[in-house]
């Protein structure tokens, strides 16, 4: 099936995740030659993985499109006892939260335009940094200093953990286009994140790749796989 990338609306492809074992791939295209399109504010729909490992340094990106005007969450790493563990929340207002701790980054990303956006953070000194598209926005020191973000919990995609794997507020829902999101144990550079601002088709993380997100796709067919990625090739970009 042919689908032109640059109509988003007419290139949704209607596939529910229930027995699809995509192996990397998706009807033919590279594992990163998709994205997942969330249309609607609601509670069902997100991708979902479990098991991170504990981490005292990361990094994490992703590219998203929106221009919705809730605070829409790309990004929520919830553990028993804190749900708020790592989230990076509200992308007309960004926030980013440590262990439950907030820092406001005052940045958006909802003007209906693809962006890349990049978050950093280490426990040596609390240094967290936050990238869009390939530029350093804003950064500070003592963000949750010496902490460790705790291993095996609950990763979403575009909803707000209020519990484990659970709690979602319709407002806080994203909605909107995501592709490419990884996690990294460690600090990238900033010219490795002004590198991978130059494509959606660039980084693997090593604690996540965007290809495993895949198997986590949930929702009452409201979450779809647009295939090919509206930002594949690049060139197609509006």
């Amino acid at each position: 099936m042919t689908v032109c990338p640059g109509e988003l609306d007419a290139a949704v492809i209607f596939l529910l995740i229930l027995t699809g074992v995509f192996h990397g791939y998706v009807s033919g295209y590279p594992a990163k030659g998709y994205a997942l399109h969330f249309p609607h504010q609601g509670v069902t729909d997100y991708a979902n993985v479990r098991g991170m490992r504990s981490l005292t340094h990361f990094t994490v990106c992703f590219w998203m499109k929106s221009s919705a005007s809730n605070s829409g969450t790309a990004f929520s790493y919830a553990v028993p006892g804190q749900a708020n563990e790592l989230l990076i929340y509200n992308y007309n207002d960004f926030h980013l939260y440590i262990g439950n701790t907030p820092m406001r980054v005052r940045g958006s990303a909802n003007d209906g335009r693809w962006h890349h956006i990049c978050v950093t953070w280490r426990n040596s000194d609390g240094m967290w940094k936050f990238y869009k598209d390939g530029s350093l926005r804003r950064h500070a020191r003592n963000l949750r200093r010496g902490y460790t973000i705790r291993g095996g919990g609950s990763l979403m995609l575009g909803q707000e953990q209020d519990s484990v794997g659970g709690g979602f507020v319709s407002s806080q829902s994203f909605q909107g286009s995501l592709t490419n999101v990884n996690v990294w144990s460690y600090v990238l550079t900033a010219s490795t994140i002004k590198s991978l601002s130059k494509s959606c088709l660039l980084g693997v993380g090593n604690v996540y790749r965007w290809s495993d997100f895949i198997y986590g796709v949930n929702g009452k067919a409201a979450v779809y796989v647009v295939i090919p990625s509206p930002c594949y090739p690049l060139s197609s970009w509006g």
